[in-house]
């Protein structure tokens, strides 16, 4: 009597790892003979019901993974009851030489290391995803090699399990010298481009989605220009060097309008509409509509003879390396204590604030100072596409002195 069942069955990496999975096999028994059929699937053992034979839903995609391991089953048992129905015996070395020459006469789908596939990943994001999101993924890739050349151990599909995932960090903060957010935008960009193969049938190996194999993001103490700060800026007299003083109205304008250094260093007239602005933003594709503010006014009437009525861009590394200047004669020098992690190290710099003068900083304090003015917060984040409260909330950047006065305001208003 022919009978059917699945297995798990550890591979020797598996074994050798420790590994809680095991590749999960057919087996197929014929008149005390047996032969086995492989699913090309790996699954931690918690996920698997031996009684129903079925992966538990508490497994992510376990609707999928059940219909696909359902088909492999439903092929070999059609195998069977077609011989038997044709009064022929169906050993186990016959079915599995019929399953393999159905199977080697489908068309063979290439198959690609982890490396290549990632090429192919960015290949086709070209027209969904952003230059910077790109340049993103490719960091991430590049100290992936890193990594590899450091530990002389090859990266492919099984390499990416949590035992990689704690010598990955310890390599990019440890070794590297790196902070735990950028390690974060590392795994979040191997974890979509892992998905993907996933998804296409490429990766089987799941060790990547352990619990623990996860984004990490850390709150940094960046910080915002007031209104104040932002004043002293425009009172710099810049007229013998006109590159410093685009670069300063350049940030200025960032300053009233929350639109990232990629938005505003490309408006164009047409973005213009009357008393309104209105772009599609380059990181996001969503488009936002922003009222051109006094601050704002002033700047486009001084350069009204330009096409877009705003000063000729510079490029983010020259405006970075200007804006600390520019923060240093507007005596913008608070000192900030700025805190940073790696790995488990805690880093600490005294900074004066001017010294972490940056392009989103001009995001970071349009957001705040229009918070501290008593703007709805809706409102704001309609104008910095911002989705959740969660992510905005990040931008704000009040003191707990300044979170004292609001406090004190309002209710000296509703009083």
């Amino acid at each position: 009597m022919a009978t059917f069942k699945f297995i798990l069955s550890k591979l020797d990496y598996q074994k050798k790892k420790k590994s809680p999975e095991s590749l999960l096999m057919l087996r197929y028994t014929h008149k005390k003979k047996t032969t086995h059929f492989s699913t090309h699937k790996n699954i931690d053992e918690k996920y698997w019901d031996e009684r129903t034979q079925m992966v538990k839903r508490s497994y992510p995609g376990s609707d999928r993974f059940n219909i696909y391991i359902k088909g492999i089953r439903q092929k070999v048992e059609d195998i069977v009851n077609g011989m038997l129905i044709e009064g022929n015996d169906p050993t186990t070395d016959y079915v599995k030489s019929v399953y393999n020459a159905d199977k080697n006469g489908t068309e063979k789908k290439k198959q690609y290391t982890f490396f290549e596939y990632a090429e192919k990943y960015l290949e086709n994001g070209k027209n969904r995803l952003t230059a910077s999101t790109i340049k993103s993924y490719r960091t991430a890739l590049h100290k992936l090699e890193d990594y590899q050349d450091y530990s002389r151990n090859k990266l492919d599909w099984m390499s990416f399990d949590i035992d990689f995932y704690y010598d990955f960090m310890d390599f990019y903060t440890g070794i590297e010298g790196l902070t735990n957010n950028g390690f974060g935008k590392i795994i979040k960009n191997l974890k979509a481009i892992l998905n993907s193969a996933t998804e296409d049938g490429y990766n089987t190996f799941t060790g990547y989605q352990h619990k623990n194999f996860k984004t990490v993001r850390e709150d940094v103490n960046n910080i915002y220009l007031s209104e104040k700060e932002i004043s002293k800026l425009l009172k710099l007299d810049l007229s013998s060097d006109k590159t410093m003083e685009r670069t300063r109205d350049l940030f200025v304008f960032g300053c009233y309008t929350g639109l990232r250094f990629s938005d505003f260093s490309q408006v164009k007239q047409e973005h213009i509409v009357g008393d309104i602005l209105r772009i599609k933003t380059i990181k996001t594709s969503e488009w936002v509509n922003i009222p051109i503010l006094p601050a704002v006014r002033e700047i486009m009437d001084k350069y009204k003879d330009n096409p877009n009525n705003l000063p000729k861009s510079v490029s983010n590394q020259t405006m970075n390396r200007n804006l600390k200047v520019l923060g240093d004669l507007a005596k913008i020098n608070d000192k900030i204590l700025k805190i940073r992690n790696k790995g488990k190290e805690r880093i600490e710099e005294n900074l004066l604030k001017y010294e972490m003068i940056c392009t989103h900083t001009a995001r970071r304090s349009f957001a705040t100072n229009m918070f501290k003015r008593g703007v709805p917060t809706r409102v704001i984040m309609n104008i910095t596409g911002h989705r959740t409260e969660k992510a905005f909330n990040s931008y704000i950047k009040i003191s707990q002195d300044e979170n004292a006065e609001l406090l004190k305001e309002y209710f000296s208003k509703s009083a």
